[in-house]
């Protein structure tokens, strides 16, 4: 006997005749007779009664019945041992990250994810990252600001410096680079809400105050706005490296250039899953091979 013809015995006295078992089943109504007289030949029984309004079970058919209703709950509790086995062992790494981050190191997650299918990467976008990790909220943090708990960890990963993107008939479309104090004579910057405080810092510290008209939390929304001609955008350097448009130009900064330090902080702990170690390990080379 097959599982699959004890599945459709099954339907069959469910169902009560053969033509809405088949339904049911999706097979077709000789198919169903067949694997049924099988069923039958095999035990020497009748398995049911032809009746006016469709088919009833015999008693051989009720024993087997029972007996078959048995087998099926039994391969469906081993189903959910396995399925529940197999949930125990997907771990789970959770990663608090700076806002401002994300859209550069979006690649990544998706590469550990395609190489370490059963890790379950849980992201969560925070400027309190190294907080979240001193709470025990996240395994790892991913920040811009500096930590002086010596609980934790903090390993650096990259810098971020910031450039200009203007439009190729932007008046400052043919310069290679301009002193960041020369912004103070533009009046159509853009920048990512995640780095106002940033600007606003290294503008106080050259004497000046960068007028936005728009602020957004996305860049690809600052390089469309750019690419359609309303301004220039102040945007990290680091997602404009791959930037491929002849509509668009980079314009560096000289001297006194916005930039922040990017690091990976952790909890100072042995006790550290091997899972979240080769995370750490491998994000680190990931980025030090972008450089």
């Amino acid at each position: 006997m097959e599982l699959r013809q004890l599945e459709y015995f099954i339907q069959i006295c469910k169902s009560g005749s053969f033509t809405k078992a088949k339904e049911e089943l999706g097979v077709t109504q000789p198919t169903l007779s067949q694997q049924i007289r099988v069923l039958e030949d095999e035990y020497n029984i009748q398995l049911f009664d032809r009746v006016s309004r469709g088919v009833e079970v015999t008693e051989a058919g009720k024993i087997l019945l029972n007996k078959g209703k048995a087998i099926m709950n039994l391969l469906e509790e081993a189903r959910n041992e396995i399925d529940g086995r197999n949930r125990k062992s997907q771990e789970t790494i959770s990663i608090g990250c700076c806002p401002a981050e994300l859209e550069y190191l979006a690649p990544y997650f998706m590469r550990f994810h395609q190489k370490y299918p059963n890790v379950l990467l849980k992201v969560i976008d925070t400027e309190d990252a190294a907080n979240k990790v001193l709470e025990q909220m996240v395994d790892i943090g991913i920040t811009a600001y500096p930590v002086s708990d010596a609980s934790v960890i903090s390993t650096h990963l990259y810098r971020q410096e910031m450039a200009l993107l203007v439009h190729s008939e932007h008046p400052l479309a043919n310069k290679s680079s301009i002193p960041f104090q020369s912004l103070k004579q533009m009046n159509s910057i853009m920048f990512r809400e995640q780095n106002k405080s940033l600007i606003d810092m290294y503008g106080f510290s050259c004497g000046l105050t960068l007028k936005s008209i728009i602020e957004t939390s996305s860049s690809s929304v600052l390089i469309h706005w750019v690419r359609h001609g309303l301004g220039a955008a102040l945007i990290p350097t680091s997602l404009l490296e791959s930037l491929r448009d002849d509509s668009l130009r980079i314009v560096k900064l000289e001297g006194h250039t916005p930039c922040w330090d990017i690091s990976l902080v952790h909890l100072n702990s042995v006790t550290m899953r091997s899972t979240a170690r080769v995370f750490m390990q491998e994000m680190d080379s990931y980025v030090r091979k972008l450089r």
